[in-house]
């Protein structure tokens, strides 16, 4: 949301000239509309650069999201550019340096989508040691009773410096959407859970949290 109110006073902060420019393009002819990853080394000013090229040939950006990795940086931005300019928009995003990009074509947003329905919302966290294999575990025993990943993150922590132990940590938050599958058990996905972590030899829960709280469950942890 950050990003966005930023993108938000960035457009309202352009020159009048440019914003009559955008209103008229966008109104006056067909439109794309795209959504644009971008993964990259990080450094100041790829917003700024992407949005410019947007603005610039008089498109508009919608939803985004950006995070870091490392020392990369990688965001996904939905935009909407006029269709004829679509070419011209993609040969300026190969210009970026140490940037790689990607533009999918999608549709427009429509105000009267409904969304699903979520009947079960649940927080996991795992901590343990790392070996290959683990994420893949955990998130197809998810898929196998029912439930979709929404959010992830892992992470590597040392738990003694110079020691060479490092202690992996995995949380997110996985969604079953209505009408919930014939057989759907919130108690066998926890005694399932406990299984998978004497398999793994660590440390993994889960817990029913409801949709409006799952920000707070990724933010602060249980």
């Amino acid at each position: 949301m950050i990003l966005s109110r930023l993108l938000t006073t960035a457009a309202k902060t352009a020159p009048a000239s440019s914003r009559f420019v955008q209103k008229s393009l966008l109104s006056s002819s067909s439109q794309s509309h795209l959504i644009v990853n971008a993964v990259g080394k990080d450094r100041l000013g790829i917003v700024s650069e992407i949005s410019k090229h947007v603005t610039d040939i008089g498109g508009n950006v919608g939803e985004s999201q950006a995070t870091k990795l490392g020392s990369h940086f990688s965001m996904m931005m939905l935009i909407q550019i006029p269709a004829e300019q679509k070419e011209h928009f993609e040969s300026q995003l190969a210009t970026m340096a140490d940037m790689n990009t990607t533009v999918f074509e999608t549709e427009a947003a429509s105000t009267t989508a409904v969304s699903p329905q979520i009947a079960y919302s649940g927080y996991f966290q795992l901590e343990g040691a790392n070996y290959p294999g683990i994420v893949h575990k955990v998130t197809t025993f998810l898929a196998q009773n029912g439930l979709s990943v929404d959010r992830l993150e892992t992470s590597d922590a040392e738990i003694a410096p110079h020691g060479g132990t490092c202690l992996f940590q995995m949380k997110g938050i996985a969604n079953a959407l209505e009408p919930l599958a014939a057989g759907f058990s919130v108690e066998r996905i926890e005694e399932g859970i406990d299984k998978l972590a004497d398999e793994l030899n660590c440390d993994i829960t889960i817990q029913n949290v409801t949709h409006g709280d799952a920000d707070d469950a990724m933010r602060y942890g249980s």
